[in-house]
């Protein structure tokens, strides 16, 4: 076998040192970690050449790293072990990165998967943020070949809440040196591209990413390289060039007419009921499920205000953390009195199941045209609107109904927590307040006691 290190880029004003050979028709390629001017290699001596920095320790290197891989490889051949290129480096590793493997374990930043799972332990941020960020991460492990065919078959082979609680860890190193915009590029494209398992009415199917779910897991990237960054890991450079590519979402709401419908059909199982009154129920509170499912007495207040007696929520959102307090309107406030303030909680995944059931019996059958953009694909579907309702969309339906009814968007947004006027109207299922209710408020304006008019 005639092994030949050679220059990555030979065009390039540096370039890695690599080794490219072909045992029984499969090809290999290793990296020797070590990066020169190409001027001052020489492809017939096999060596630096003097005019390189430091250069007989390179050429010292070189040499030990070449002996340890033809070592290996005879090794595996004598034993008759398959030569696989991740157990060949994970051997080749032990023994040329003793040092950087012991850091390591000790938690010491050697590349920037490192760096990234010390900024990870370092970030003082809340739970949802620091997810987002070891799934960042994962991206980066798979989608660059950082981890070895076994370790990945373990990994795919765990549930979905496995996975999420799994911090999954590489077993290949990636240079500061490879952090630049064509990392960024494909990191981008490997996220359109690959796909993913998963469930839907009973069979296991194959999906692109949502781009808008692509876009987060950029810009969690892009958080890790601006640290890096500012701790001088990296050298700085701009991705202007990659903008971003967040897309309004197609979903459902109820309105109040659709709300009565629910309302009235008389149901017998007790999961039902209490799911159907949960959903009509935060349709006048607009919380996340998250608050939904953890109201508890306490919370709730009696107080006067304008000398009539009003029903008041004082709680904490459990994303953003964000105090909001606000009274409840008289529909809302009948709900909770039915279960006495302390209403049963009940998982997601169960809620999100049994409210389709509820939507279809109250007769929500009518179908919603669906724009989903996944990956590169821009997919259009028309769905019956039961099939589309989950906890999420009484938080909608709360905005949009009050919304369009007239109710100041000010006063609506510091119910819902949305920071900002453009996130609430790409939030909201309507264009425009209805006509009679713009009519009425701008009417009873009392603008100018007399006005003449030449």
């Amino acid at each position: 076998m005639n092994y030949k290190i050679k220059l990555k880029r030979p065009t390039s004003k540096e370039s890695v040192l690599c080794v490219e050979f072909s045992r029984n028709g499969q090809p290999f390629k290793f990296y020797t970690g070590k990066t020169v001017q190409t001027k001052n290699w020489s492809v017939k001596k096999q060596e630096v050449l003097s005019g390189e920095e430091n250069y007989k320790p390179i050429n010292k290197y070189l040499e030990t790293w070449l002996s340890e891989l033809k070592r290996i490889i005879e090794e595996m051949e004598a034993n008759k072990i398959r030569l696989v290129k991740e157990v060949i480096q994970i051997e080749l590793d032990k023994i040329m990165k003793k040092d950087i493997l012991q850091k390591q374990k000790e938690g010491e930043i050697t590349d920037f998967v490192s760096f990234m799972d010390s900024y990870i332990s370092n970030k003082k941020a809340q739970k949802r943020c620091i997810q987002k960020l070891h799934q960042s991460k994962k991206f980066v492990i798979i989608g660059f070949n950082l981890i070895t065919k076994k370790h990945l078959a373990e990994y795919n082979s765990l549930g979905s809440k496995e996975k999420s609680k799994t911090n999954l860890q590489a077993d290949h190193q990636y240079r500061f040196d490879d952090i630049n915009l064509k990392f960024i590029e494909k990191f981008r494209d490997y996220l359109f591209t690959t796909k993913f398992k998963t469930t839907e009415k009973g069979v296991e199917i194959e999906k692109n990413y949502k781009i808008n779910y692509i876009d987060k897991q950029v810009k969690g990237l892009k958080q890790f390289i601006d640290a890096a960054i500012e701790a001088k890991h990296v050298k700085h450079f701009t991705w202007n060039s990659i903008k971003c590519t967040t897309r309004d979402v197609d979903s459902v709401y109820t309105d109040f007419a659709e709300l009565q419908a629910m309302n009235n059909i008389a149901l017998t199982d007790e999961v039902e009921i209490y799911v159907r009154d949960k959903y009509i129920l935060n349709c006048f509170l607009g919380l996340r499920y998250s608050d939904l499912n953890n109201l508890e007495p306490h919370l709730f207040s009696k107080q006067s205000i304008a000398g009539e007696q009003h029903i008041i929520y004082t709680g904490r959102s459990v994303k953003t953390d964000q105090r909001v307090e606000f009274s409840i309107h008289s529909n809302g406030v009948r709900i909770l009195e039915k279960y006495n303030y302390n209403l049963p909680k009940i998982s997601a995944n169960e809620f999100n199941d049994v409210i389709k059931v509820v939507a279809r019996k109250a007769g929500l059958t009518g179908l919603e045209r669906i724009r989903e953009i996944r990956g590169y694909n821009k997919i259009v579907r028309d769905i019956p609107k039961y099939e589309l309702m989950s906890s999420h969309a009484g938080r909608r339906s709360f905005c949009t109904n009050f919304y369009n009814e007239g109710v100041a968007i000010a006063a609506i947004m510091s119910i819902s927590g949305h920071k900002n006027e453009k996130n609430f109207r790409s939030y909201i299922k309507k264009t425009s307040v209805r006509l009679e209710i713009v009519a009425q408020q701008v009417c009873k304006i009392k603008a100018l006691d007399h006005l003449e008019v030449a």
